[in-house]
């Protein structure tokens, strides 16, 4: 029953992420493909070809955003019995507060980086940026439905 669990909870991770993806996929900026903003000049050009990779980001950051903040509030409005039910929510819970925004500013800053120059060197730091907030994503995702399938003792 508990592998049963866990794999379900991964799910719930899986699909998070994925949910997030095909809402970027049907936005229409994104699929008609055009427009790009330049960092250093401030200028918006939307004629120019989309960078599916920032777009990517700039949505996943919006996304993980909701989700940080959800898990916060629920977890802090019921700190005491969620910290009953299982300590792994409120140690996650922490996790966010004190690394979340750590984070989504290191994801922004990497995402400004590739604007500014597409090198590889720019794109393993995006990379990098959305492994980590992807992985923290996750882990509140996965303590979010932990919360909401478990009974309390």
């Amino acid at each position: 029953m508990t592998k049963v669990r866990y794999w379900l909870l991964n799910l719930c991770g899986i699909l998070s992420v994925s949910i997030s993806l095909i809402f970027f996929a049907g936005c229409g900026g994104c699929a008609a493909g055009k427009g790009t903003l330049t960092p250093a000049t401030g200028v918006y050009d939307a004629t120019a070809a989309a960078d599916v990779a920032v777009v990517s980001a700039q949505n996943i950051r919006e996304v993980a955003m909701g989700v940080f903040d959800s898990f916060m509030q629920v977890e802090k409005s019921n700190a005491a019995a969620l910290l009953a039910l299982s300590p792994k929510i409120h140690e996650t819970a922490e996790l966010v507060r004190r690394d979340g925004q750590k984070y989504l500013d290191a994801l922004t800053a990497a995402t400004t980086a590739y604007q500014n120059a597409r090198t590889p060197e720019n794109a393993s730091k995006l990379k990098s940026a959305l492994a980590a907030v992807n992985s923290l994503l996750i882990s509140a995702t996965k303590q979010l439905a932990e919360a909401t399938t478990r009974k309390a003792p």
